[in-house]
């Protein structure tokens, strides 16, 4: 399902909220990643924890890695 990129979807994202360790290793600036696509970093995998995001959920997105995968298909 594609996530709208909100305000309030940005502010529910935990990519930027410290609990991310593919977010934080990586030095990565952006976030809502499920919505705007992969970043343009080029990220390693390191330990996603999408499954745990409220946008995750409420979108029911099933995937991770969108910082690395980008946005989920619809």
């Amino acid at each position: 399902m594609k996530v709208p990129d909100t305000e309030g979807n940005r502010k529910s994202c935990i990519c930027d909220k410290g609990d991310c360790p593919t977010y934080n290793q990586n030095a990565l600036t952006d976030t809502l990643f499920c919505a705007i696509g992969a970043s343009p970093k080029n990220p390693r995998r390191v330990t996603c924890p999408c499954d745990v995001c409220p946008v995750w959920a409420m979108f029911d997105l099933g995937d991770a890695y969108y910082c690395i995968e980008g946005a989920p298909k619809e």
